[in-house]
């Protein structure tokens, strides 16, 4: 089971460094470039939310953009579609819903369309970073599931022979530290689980499945409870004038 265990979150870490570096990084610095671009000439220089200058990317800035924003968006991405997956419409779809999902339940709360952001006073307009950051998180949904699958297709269990495709969980651990302590500590509540109650241990009685009406279900709900204050935040960023 253990060896189970380390597959998944080593299909996730694939899909978060993928989708980091294919999505989440770049879109996100290619919207700041064209906010900055559009955005009238009063906010040239100002500083951010992020304490950075408008109109003035640094190669510091863009590594914080990855460290601190990429990866975290990649793992939060990646580790959902691994949980969801079962329950998303099979094919091409479930990866961009996904982006939308996540942009409606957690958009408003953490980034990127937090209404209490003061970047969204100073560049804009508000129409537009609204429309980049959807087609970012479409992107971004895209690229993890696709990533998952395509690496889960390869992927064997660990052993010592197969060491070698165990890298990228090595390496997610090394750039995204807060990623070794997630697995570390689930690996532990795993086999402290099958030390205690062995007879309940996944695997031992067969897999159960959650029922598809369940899970559809559950992703429903979630979303009309965080639809109003994501078409709040989306409705206060729209409405400014820079």
């Amino acid at each position: 089971m253990l060896r189970t265990y380390l597959w998944w979150a080593n299909v996730a870490t694939f899909a978060a460094l993928a989708s980091a570096l294919l999505a989440a990084w770049p879109g996100g610095r290619l919207i700041m470039r064209v906010l900055a671009f559009t955005s009238p000439d009063s906010a040239q220089g100002r500083l951010t939310e992020a304490q950075a200058n408008v109109g003035f990317p640094t190669l510091e800035g863009s590594l914080a953009l990855f460290l601190f924003a990429g990866l975290p968006a990649g793992y939060l991405v990646a580790i959902l579609y691994v949980v969801l997956h079962r329950w998303l419409p099979a094919g091409r779809l479930a990866g961009p819903l996904l982006g939308i999902l996540v942009l409606i339940w957690l958009g408003a709360l953490l980034d990127p369309l937090r209404a209490d952001n003061i970047d969204f006073n100073i560049v804009g307009p508000g129409w537009l970073a609204i429309v980049l950051f959807t087609g970012l998180s479409i992107l971004h949904g895209a690229v993890a599931a696709a990533a998952a699958g395509w690496w889960s297709e390869r992927l064997p269990l660990w052993a010592d022979r197969t060491a070698k495709y165990y890298v990228p969980l090595l390496t997610g651990f090394v750039l995204f530290p807060p990623a070794a302590l997630a697995v570390g500590l689930g690996a532990l509540a795993l086999l402290t689980w099958m030390t205690i109650f062995p007879a309940f241990s996944p695997g031992t009685r067969g897999r159960a499945h959650t029922p598809a009406w369940v899970g559809a279900g559950i992703i429903v709900a979630a979303s009309a409870a965080a639809l109003p204050v994501f078409l709040s935040a989306v409705i206060s960023i729209v409405s400014r004038t820079t």
